[in-house]
């Protein structure tokens, strides 16, 4: 069964990063859009959630809270497993036919080495989201994404970028590790496929990269030429680096700094994060068409918009 065109998708957080390319892009496929915007709809007020979903096809989840503080994991919570448990519930009421959630590669445990709030909400959220499907409540679908490159994004690889144009990032170390990306417009592509696919009856889960095994290196030496910089013939040492991510994740602990780089950055630098996404792909039947080296001219040419 695929998505009913007479009938209208809602989306949340279609306001963010990836939220506005998936939006574009029912747009584009003809698709009619309802969004779920604040202030007369919020996550955290079930009333405000009550009919919103009435008439609704499919809901494509993706608001979260993401980049915050130490101190408000309260609050990463409460958006992320109470809001969704909300929605859903609403959607439920509903009789939405189609509920897709877009969660991440760090609710998988095994990526997300010491857990955090982050990660393990999206874990939860997931845990609500498949006993409702295996209730047979609604049929869910969870996407679950590795880091998302693109114009406008945000993170590790955006900070490194802005680092790198205002020329004070000294040569990260030799890290030899492989990781996965995967582009926004990708994805996004990824989740109409998911819509308008049949939930399985077990398990829908799909892990979502570009097909691609990077190596940080390879990226900065990339970023560099980007910027018309020369990559240095040295290296930093690790011990550095270290040091001063700890410095920073002591800083994001006692300042309110949201996003704040630290050992979580480190650690994204420094471990092998590689996730293997043939089979999702191979069931939607979708081959990713981007890579991060040819959607990096886009990404930069965006940074002075």
């Amino acid at each position: 069964m695929t998505i009913t065109k007479s009938l209208p998708v809602l989306v949340s957080g279609a306001s963010g990063f990836v939220g506005k390319t998936l939006l574009r892009q029912l747009q584009e496929a003809d698709i009619p859009v309802r969004v779920l915007g604040r202030p007369q709809h919020d996550l955290l007020l079930p009333t405000s959630l009550s009919t919103v979903c009435e008439g609704i096809d499919t809901v494509f989840h993706l608001a979260a809270c993401a980049h915050v503080n130490h101190a408000q994991i309260r609050h990463v919570y409460a958006v992320n497993v109470t809001g969704t448990q909300h929605l859903l519930n609403a959607a439920i009421r509903a009789g939405v036919r189609h509920f897709v959630y877009v969660s991440s590669i760090l609710a998988d445990p095994a990526y997300d080495q010491p857990r955090t709030a982050y990660g393990d909400s999206k874990w939860q959220a997931e845990q609500l989201l498949l006993a409702a499907h295996t209730r047979g409540e609604i049929a869910v679908s969870i996407a679950r994404p590795v880091n998302v490159y693109g114009p406008g994004m945000k993170g590790n690889l955006m900070t490194l970028l802005r680092l790198i144009r205002r020329g004070v990032l000294p040569p990260l170390p030799r890290f030899d590790h492989t990781f996965s990306l995967i582009g926004v417009e990708d994805l996004c592509a990824a989740l109409l496929c998911i819509a308008h696919a049949t939930p399985p009856a077990t398990t829908p889960v799909h892990v979502l990269t570009d097909g691609q095994s990077y190596r940080i290196k390879e990226l900065e030496r990339a970023m560099r030429e980007a910027f018309g910089k020369t990559q240095p013939a040295w290296a930093s040492p690790r011990q550095v680096f270290f040091a001063a991510a700890l410095l920073l994740e002591i800083a994001g602990r006692l300042l309110p700094l949201n996003n704040a780089p630290g050992l979580r950055s480190y650690r994204a630098l420094a471990r092998n994060y590689t996730a293997d996404s043939a089979a999702s792909l191979a069931q939607l039947g979708y081959n990713p068409r981007s890579t991060f080296y040819n959607t990096l001219p886009q990404i930069v040419a965006a940074m002075d918009q």
